[in-house]
């Protein structure tokens, strides 16, 4: 007799098993292997459907992040431009205005939103001539200048704002007064954001010379020429004077800082002091 392997006896023992007992199918084998796992195949296709419609559902929450950050980095990236104590520097726009930076100024552009609107922050002193095109914005901390295509000169350091319409006109604004505007020859100042007056018939020669290394001050506080020294030459100048008397002094910007600190000091009867390489003291009687 042929002896059963392990699997061929299991088997038979099952067949035995099965046409001994009396099993009401109500249904044919066939049919309930058919409702049964097909059920349960149908289940895990249905639940990996549903997987995938999740997935699905991230990528396009995640991809929309992206746009999202991507438009926000977009918005808010800008070019800056410095031009550092004792130099100048000149800016290109986007549309090809030009703006010329003073010495210790500060720009920023923002060109991918530049399309959508011509706006720049800044602060120090600068002379922008704009292209023609829709409005073009100046923003600075104490004021805002606004025009369609002209050329004018801002300086915004402190808590003083200044703007000087040299061609077309000017619409400038402080944080607490309504906007004025300015012709050109025509300059307002504000302080604190606050307007205090507004004059005509300037010259802009003389504001602007600065764009030649010519400085011109009439009836100006000795401070402030201290001041625009320090910043052109890249010098510290200390006192214990406070430098509230004015002065009317005219200088071109010489390589040797120490003539020029001659020029300014001795009409007041002041003296200066070199105490290193780039610091000065200034003494006298107020």
């Amino acid at each position: 007799m042929k002896q059963m392997n392990s699997i061929e006896q299991i088997n038979a023992e099952t067949e035995r098993l099965f046409l001994g007992a009396k099993v009401e199918w109500g249904e044919n084998k066939g049919l309930i292997w058919e409702n049964n796992f097909d059920r349960l195949f149908q289940e895990k296709k249905d639940k990996t459907v549903d997987f995938k419609s999740r997935i699905m559902k991230l990528s396009f929450a995640a991809s929309f992040l992206i746009l999202v950050g991507i438009g926000s980095f977009g918005w808010f990236y800008n070019n800056t431009y410095v031009a550092p104590k004792g130099e100048h520097l000149s800016a290109t726009l986007p549309d090809g205005s030009i703006v010329e930076l003073n010495a210790a100024s500060t720009l920023k552009v923002y060109p991918f939103r530049w399309q959508v609107v011509r706006s720049v922050q800044f602060e120090g002193e600068g002379f922008f001539e704009v292209q023609k095109g829709k409005k073009f914005t100046v923003n600075s901390k104490y004021g805002k200048t606004s025009v369609l295509g002209t050329s004018f000169n801002i300086f915004s350091r402190d808590d003083t704002y200044r703007v000087l319409c040299v061609t077309g006109k000017v619409n400038v604004s402080g944080t607490k007064d309504a906007p004025v505007i300015l012709n050109p020859n025509e300059q307002v100042i504000l302080k604190s954001g606050k307007i205090l007056y507004q004059l005509v018939n300037i010259s802009p020669e003389n504001i602007t010379s600065w764009r030649f290394n010519q400085f011109v001050y009439t009836a100006a506080p000795f401070g402030e020429v201290v001041k625009e020294i320090e910043r052109q030459y890249g010098v510290s100048i200390t006192t214990d004077l406070t430098l509230k008397r004015t002065i009317s002094v005219s200088f071109q910007k010489d390589p040797d800082v120490e003539k020029v600190l001659s020029m300014v000091c001795k009409p007041l009867g002041y003296t200066y002091v070199k105490k290193s390489e780039s610091n000065y003291l200034i003494t006298g009687d107020n």
